[in-house]
């Protein structure tokens, strides 16, 4: 009898690690159109936000910011932000208490990158005690020429990722989730981490999540 309690205490915790594993694809629901503010409503309510908690945010919601972020919307596969000479190089990487996932637009789904917390790496303060940091890489394989002294990002993915920033703020206030744009992570810890391509450089960072 001692055994049988033994196996399965064992299974219980077996089944417990296996419930805290990061799954390796999300599939993510269709992004929720016609729910929620006015544009004009949305704008009113932006802001930064401080005091975030750990608090889960539900899926469709995620599923909503990033779409709003870099989203496919058109058939033609151009997204929800603009970029210059539409070269699509701002790539979106969320990282959760689970693990760092890739926001595959095309397919709409968060891919595993590293399993783990890893949203210590995100930058510095609130990042790490907020359910959601997102981190905006510029592809620098896609501005080649554009940026003459070299070693970052070219000019037009800082602005280019402006757009996107604004539009996670403006998804989050919609959804009544706050918001907060930063910086402070060290680019080559994350590159080592995570595996990254040498060509992509972290150009913004956003935390998103539940507030006191």
């Amino acid at each position: 009898m001692k055994r049988i309690f033994t196996l399965l205490a064992v299974a219980l915790v077996s089944l417990s690690a296996c419930a805290q594993k990061a799954p390796k694809t999300i599939q993510l629901p269709e992004p929720s159109y016609n729910e929620g503010l006015t544009l004009m409503q949305a704008l009113k309510e932006r802001k930064s936000s401080s005091g975030f908690t750990e608090r889960e945010i539900p899926l469709q919601e995620v599923a909503n910011i990033l779409w709003a972020a870099v989203g496919v919307n058109r058939p033609d596969g151009k997204r929800t932000s603009p970029t210059g000479s539409n070269r699509q190089e701002i790539e979106v990487y969320a990282f959760f208490k689970t693990g760092a996932y890739y926001y595959n637009a095309k397919d709409h789904t968060l891919e595993l990158v590293k399993e783990g917390d890893l949203r210590g790496l995100t930058g510095r303060g609130e990042a790490a005690n907020a359910a959601l940091d997102l981190l905006f890489f510029a592809d620098t394989d896609k501005t080649k020429g554009e940026n003459p002294d070299g070693g970052g990002a070219a000019t037009v993915s800082y602005v280019d990722v402006g757009y996107v920033s604004q539009n996670v703020y403006l998804a989050c206030a919609n959804a009544g989730i706050g918001s907060r744009a930063r910086g402070g992570w060290d680019q080559k810890a994350l590159t080592e981490t995570l595996g990254l391509r040498p060509a992509l450089v972290a150009v913004l960072g956003q935390t998103v999540g539940y507030c006191e």
